[in-house]
């Protein structure tokens, strides 16, 4: 017997219950999401060979937003991932690099209850920061070091979806998958709804 069919009976069991009630609260709203994603890159600089990377970010999302509709929701958001950290060769030269990002995030949210009450679906476009930072070092002479950084901004699209139910008063929690920027971010959070 396969457990899929009994977790959706259950979320929509819950979701139902948890959504009785959602036109009561307030139009705007403020939230803070915390989760971890995967991001993977290719070597900073052409024609090296990648020695070790930090595959994996932490990060978190403040967020206000306002919804126009019972299905329809617009977020401005500011996402801070953790730095990504690379090192690579090519047998000469070496470095070791960190990248730091700060994302900025204009979204849509759109509810799709005819599916299962809670779930929801998202798009948007990302702004980033971009600064990297790397020392190159000589593998034939260890002592000849050379550093310099980089900053750069970019545009970019944000996707994914997610759950959200009601957790007691105007307070909501959400969980969420979305791509932002070049970064796979697994997020849980909370939603406080205004009166």
């Amino acid at each position: 017997m396969s457990i899929k069919p009994l977790v959706f009976a259950l979320l929509s069991v819950v979701s139902a219950v948890s959504f009785a009630d959602e036109n009561k609260a307030g139009k705007f709203y403020l939230g803070l999401d915390a989760g971890s994603g995967k991001v993977k890159k290719d070597p900073l600089t052409p024609n090296y060979r990648i020695t070790s990377e930090t595959d994996r970010v932490d990060g978190g999302r403040l967020y206000i937003g306002y919804q126009i509709t019972p299905k329809l929701s617009v977020e401005l958001g500011a996402v801070r991932p953790s730095d990504y950290k690379q090192s690579a060769t090519n047998g000469v030269l070496s470095y070791n690099a960190r990248v730091e990002t700060k994302n900025h995030d204009l979204t849509l949210f759109y509810k799709v209850p005819e599916l299962l009450p809670g779930l929801f679906v998202l798009g948007g476009v990302t702004y980033s920061k971009v600064v990297t930072s790397a020392q190159f070092t000589s593998v034939l002479l260890p002592s000849l070091r050379v550093s310099g950084s980089t900053r750069k901004t970019d545009t970019d699209f944000a996707w994914g979806g997610g759950y959200e139910a009601r957790l007691f008063g105007n307070v909501d929690g959400r969980i969420m998958y979305a791509r932002y920027a070049g970064t796979n971010l697994v997020t849980v959070g909370l939603k406080y709804r205004f009166q």
